[in-house]
């Protein structure tokens, strides 16, 4: 899968781009008994369309190990991208922005397809919101990893969110607002990246707002500094449900962990002591095991590269259709060494690496220097001798300007009398056109 660079943000789309008509798609998965879902993000709108479900002929869904063999995946991958493509073409009449949140994309009895629009709220709070609330259009979004974790600038301060647009992650926000909840009725609050807000769109709850999750990776350094903050997070009735190692981040402030939804909160000191035996303990007598020889991977949305991307409308209005695959090749070539770098996918590399090179002044053959060709090289006009044996009426004689060495005017050069037009008079013999 493709993925795009993490310093290739919806804030610098924004500066160089006509960012209103982009269309992103940031999300998408397939459940064999609900469908196919597509996650699409405009301008700050985000819309969520499913699809009827793709079933594989021949295939016993109940029975799991058979329904995702691999041998299988090839089919399903090309029915999800399928109507993804139907879905470009209806770019221009999707409805972002209205309080419609959800569509349903139906086959036609002509086989065309249509989309009914609905509303759908799926964050279920399980305790009254403890926080203040926030627009989602007071923040500027500037990078969606995916349909779950956003990035954006709020008050001038950058913040991570959680967001809940469809019914698998909502469950998670609004655990991760209950845990955050607890720690901070705990008193441990300052163990996590706190949370700031609860975001809201078209007067419903979508998503919770946090400190930006910065830090590096742990190490095996870190054991005391890891073990103390569990201890201390254990004594004031806390049990951390998910402590894998990319739960664990170190900040300037200290030990910081991640996954606050499976956070529970337990009155009975020895019922929590027993649990935490499994969740606490024994995790972190793996992480910092004799096998641990490298700094783990974190979760946080920094430190992952973006499964969103751009789709483009199709048919392309006003782009032409190649006659030829060298025209159409030809022109792919000229985008890519107009465009820049940083916008361009991995397959294309070569074409920038050789870009870099022109722009360096260096040989467009190779690197080789045995291979590269001189820079200048000496080139010779004949021209026919005046004394040639041929009858004197066969040739006209021009008064034709034929530079021994045709270099370019130079107009800085200021010391050749000679005019832009003027090179030095040779006679050239030319056949007659009656000839």
């Amino acid at each position: 899968m493709e993925y795009a660079s993490k310093d290739l943000t919806i804030r610098k789309l924004r500066q160089t781009t006509d960012f209103k008509n982009l269309t992103f798609r940031i999300g998408g998965y397939t459940e064999h008994d609900q469908g196919r879902f597509y996650h699409l993000w405009k301008n700050g709108e985000v819309l969520s369309i499913q699809a009827e479900p793709y079933r594989r002929p021949g295939i016993d869904y109940s029975q799991s190990s058979e329904c995702w063999s691999t041998r299988n995946f090839s089919s399903d991958k090309e029915a999800f991208f399928y109507l993804q493509e139907v879905l470009q073409t209806m770019l221009d009449n999707l409805q972002f922005g209205s309080e419609n949140n959800w569509a349903h994309l139906v086959r036609q009895k002509d086989n065309t397809y249509s989309l009914i629009y609905t509303r759908k709220e799926f964050v279920q709070l399980k305790c009254p919101v403890w926080t203040k609330k926030v627009n989602l259009d007071d923040i500027e979004v500037t990078r969606i990893v995916d349909c779950a974790l956003w990035e954006g600038i709020h008050e001038g301060m950058e913040v991570d969110l959680f967001m809940g647009v469809h019914a698998v992650w909502s469950r998670f926000v609004a655990a991760e607002s209950l845990g955050h909840k607890l720690m901070n009725e705990a008193g441990v609050s300052h163990y996590t990246f706190k949370l700031l807000a609860h975001v809201y769109k078209s007067g419903m709850i979508i998503g919770v707002m946090c400190e930006p999750i910065i830090g590096r990776r742990v190490c095996p350094t870190d054991r005391a500094a890891v073990f103390a903050a569990v201890a201390d997070i254990q004594r004031h009735g806390i049990l951390l449900g998910s402590l894998l190692p990319y739960d664990i981040l170190i900040t300037h402030e200290g030990v910081r962990f991640l996954n606050i939804s499976a956070v529970r909160f337990h009155k009975d000191h020895d019922q929590l002591a027993a649990k935490a035996e499994t969740y606490h303990w024994a995790e972190l007598a793996k992480t910092f095991g004799s096998g641990m020889i490298a700094p783990h991977t974190p979760l946080g949305s920094r430190a992952r590269d973006a499964l969103s991307y751009v789709i483009p409308r199709l048919p392309s209005p006003g782009r032409p259709v190649y006659t030829t695959p060298e025209l159409a090749m030809m022109r792919f070539v000229w985008s890519v060494m107009t465009s820049q770098g940083e916008y361009a996918r991995s397959d294309v590399l070569p074409l920038l690496k050789f870009r870099e090179q022109q722009q360096k002044g260096m040989s467009a053959i190779t690197d080789n220097s045995k291979h590269r060709r001189r820079a200048k090289i000496g080139r010779k006009v004949l021209i026919a001798p005046l004394d040639c044996l041929e009858s004197e009426g066969r040739f006209e004689e021009l008064d034709q300007i034929v530079p021994a060495v045709d270099e370019p005017y130079n107009p800085k050069s200021r010391s050749s009398p000679r005019t832009p037009y003027e090179r030095p008079k040779k006679k050239l013999l030319l056949p007659r056109d009656d000839e």
